[in-house]
């Protein structure tokens, strides 16, 4: 178990890391450098073909040894150990990756710590309203208590640790219920933790913001609670996420007036939310 956890530990710190300008990590074996070009293999594909990138999107690279090169805006020949150039002879074919490419998006480079990223899509989904004071109110005018949603997602990485999880925070406004002629708006601030793996999972939580209606039908502004859970699907640069969302009851002390003319105090609940919520999303910057 000790020589196998050896072998491993030495596989991983065998690589090369590419950090590009935009952000994006690299993991690869660089086998040559020239004026303006970068030839290098992905360290997942030894076998594969030779890429090349070009030095004006290089960041920096950190070589196996330990040594790290930093590229400015001026071309760069990266020198070894020996002060010599590396020059490497290569008769396979060669892939060369456009300065657009942004296939890569590990976000986990040290560039990427010190940039933010920030991310926007449209999202549609349900809201179940359960039993309360909404719910009522949706039945006096006939409609039912399942609206859709449409919305825009806004999405900010405030940090990455180095395992790739990441700190991320949203702004999600909504308009509820259009389908049945209804103009339901909210807003939903969240602020959570998104996993490093390759279907990352995360949670947020954060304050939730709601036009509803209370016993009487009169429709008002609501704070309340909202938990998120979920997971994203990626292709490319672009992130699919797919989240529910529970908003509890918020509940009230209201003064009725009875048949008679006296007051009563009465405890009404507005009805907890659960929403399923899809879209996508791609990066800003």
């Amino acid at each position: 178990m000790l020589c196998l956890s050896f072998i491993f530990c030495t596989t991983i710190n065998a690589q090369d890391k590419i950090i590009l300008k935009n952000g994006d990590e690299l993991n690869a074996k660089v086998t040559e450098i020239t004026e303006t070009e970068v030839k290098f293999k992905r360290f997942d594909n030894l076998s594969g073909p030779t890429r090349v990138i070009y030095k004006s999107e290089i960041f920096s690279i950190k070589y196996e040894n330990g040594t790290k090169d930093v590229f400015n805006s001026t071309p760069k020949t990266s020198i070894t150990q020996n002060n010599e150039p590396v020059y490497v002879q290569s008769t396979e074919p060669v892939v060369k990756n456009s300065p657009a490419d942004n296939t890569f998006d590990p976000d986990t480079s040290d560039f990427a710590k010190k940039r933010r990223k920030t991310f926007s899509g449209p999202r549609i989904g349900f809201t179940y309203i359960a039993a309360g004071t909404s719910a009522d109110y949706l039945a006096r005018e006939g409609k039912q208590n399942l609206i859709s949603q449409f919305g825009w997602q806004f999405e900010g990485r405030l940090f990455t640790v180095e395992n790739g999880m990441s700190g991320i925070i949203e702004f999600i406004p909504l308009i509820g219920g259009v389908e049945q002629g209804m103009f339901i708006p909210s807003a939903n601030l969240l602020i959570g933790l998104r996993g490093g793996t390759k279907r990352s999972y995360e949670f947020a939580v954060g304050p939730n913001f709601s036009v509803i209606p209370d016993y009487l039908g009169h429709r008002k502004g609501s704070v309340g609670l909202v938990l998120a859970a979920g997971t994203s699907f990626k292709k490319g640069n672009v992130n699919f996420p797919v989240n529910l969302a529970f908003v509890p009851s918020v509940g009230s002390k209201e003064s009725v007036m009875n048949e008679d003319g006296s007051l009563t105090e009465k405890k009404f609940q507005t009805g907890w939310r659960i929403s399923l919520i899809v879209g996508f999303n791609s990066r800003k910057k």
